[in-house]
């Protein structure tokens, strides 16, 4: 699940992080949809946009960490 969404974010890991170092992308399929620069809202933004369809939410960061929820 979310492999797509994954892929997606590490293809473009190289210039969200020119511009989006720091925050919270929330990623959709095959597009960036918003970033935020806390999760509270990343996670409030995507629930609300896309209800029980699955989303990702990444920090973009310069090294990335595993995720556990």
């Amino acid at each position: 699940m979310l492999e797509k969404e994954t892929e997606v974010f590490n293809q473009k890991l190289p210039e969200l992080v020119k511009t989006e170092l720091g925050r919270f992308v929330v990623i959709k399929e095959d597009s960036v949809i918003a970033s935020f620069s806390a999760i509270v809202d990343a996670l409030s933004y995507g629930y609300e946009k896309f209800r029980d369809q699955p989303f990702f939410v990444r920090q973009v960061s310069l090294t990335q960490q595993p995720l556990e929820f």
